[in-house]
């Protein structure tokens, strides 16, 4: 559907982005990630073709649109702010675009009916956008998007500006309506929970670069760099050097903290580093365990509501911080205070390690 190849572009001398290579398949919804600077936005405008790249091919559907200007690329765009016209009823706004190209009215009129269906819309057909709610904008912004029947959908930060409850409602949304007008979505954010929540595939972005590509599953549990690890969440780090191998089962000694394991397929190449998600650990109750885990001993420092998990941190023989995150369940949850002597257990599955150059 879309190929990015060997993409550069600068602004005054300065690289905004370095080589960017990428293909995004037919109906998926792909989403950049990045810090804001690292040129998601740029990348988004050279694919729209409000910019044109350095270096480097744009191909859609396998054709180069380069030299395509932005009325003739098959790609609708949405920004952050929506860009309604204030003076226009929805009706009118969506029906810019058919408008232009100058398709018969009753044509336009049964295509706008079926998208505020499906955007539901229908009873809001003749208000004017200062009377309508941030998500009812965004959803007109959509419609008026994809009634030209763009091949790719631009989203860059949509959501940005609602407040939370509205942006998750409006995230199950646009997922359903992706999913209906089979529509591929490129969605620009740099909100690590909406790019994995939204995305089938996801890019990590960081100045100008591209870190890593994957499904939101791939880039968590198995990130390429500690960049990424970092990025997307949470991450205990844990220093030592290699005690024993046998077979795929790594003894990591970790000094004055003890002993863990791992598995590892590398036999040679074992960094000093091993990593751990705060939400994999847990205490130990002294309850029987099937498999045999890791255990750390240490002394809890902090505790931090979060309605639905409370994250406490450890501190551990060395001085070194440990987090763990606890879902808030029904059942019987651990009654701890500042300052105990606390055990926490985590798999030897869930540990694993990041092989940079």
């Amino acid at each position: 559907m879309l190929k990015l190849e060997s993409i550069c572009k600068s602004f005054g001398g300065k690289p905004v982005l370095q080589d960017i290579s990428l293909e995004i398949e037919e109906g998926e919804r792909f989403t950049l990630l990045g810090q804001s600077g690292c040129g998601k936005s740029t990348l988004l405008r050279l694919i729209a073709g409000f910019e044109s790249p350095d270096r480097g091919r744009i191909c859609i559907e396998g054709n180069e649109v380069n030299s395509l200007p932005v009325e003739k690329r098959p790609v609708g765009l949405i920004f952050q702010n929506y860009a309604l016209f204030q003076h226009m009823t929805v009706y009118d706004n969506i029906a810019v675009g058919p408008r232009v190209r100058k398709l018969p009215e009753s044509e336009i009129s049964k295509q706008i009916d079926e998208l505020l269906e499906i955007t539901h819309l229908k009873g809001l057909k003749n208000s004017y956008p200062q009377n309508i709610s941030g998500g009812e904008s965004q959803r007109v912004a959509l419609a008026r998007a994809v009634i030209n029947r763009p091949k790719i959908l631009l989203l860059d930060e949509p959501l940005s500006a609602l407040d939370p409850g509205l942006r998750q409602h409006l995230r199950e949304e646009l997922v359903e309506m992706q999913k209906t007008l089979r529509i591929t979505f490129l969605f620009v954010t740099h909100d690590q929970e909406e790019a994995m929540s939204m995305g089938t595939k996801m890019c990590i972005m960081e100045k100008g670069t591209i870190k890593q590509t994957g499904t939101p599953a791939d880039l968590y549990e198995r990130p390429e760099s500690s960049f990424v690890a970092r990025f997307l969440g949470e991450i205990n780090c844990l220093s030592g050097t290699v005690e024993q191998k046998e077979g795929d089962v790594i003894t990591f000694s970790l000094g004055k903290n003890g002993k863990i394991q791992f598995l590892s397929e590398s036999r040679d190449n074992i960094g000093k580093r091993c990593y751990i998600r705060p939400e994999k650990v847990f205490f130990d109750l002294g309850q029987a365990q099937k498999e045999t885990f890791n255990h750390l001993e240490g002394t809890l420092t902090g505790m931090d509501f979060f309605g639905s998990y409370t994250r406490y941190q450890i501190k551990l023989a060395d001085g070194t911080y440990f987090k763990l995150s606890l879902q808030h369940r029904k059942e019987k949850q651990p009654q701890h205070s500042i300052g105990d002597s606390v055990r926490v257990l985590f798999s030897v599955s869930d540990v694993f390690q990041i092989h940079e150059n």
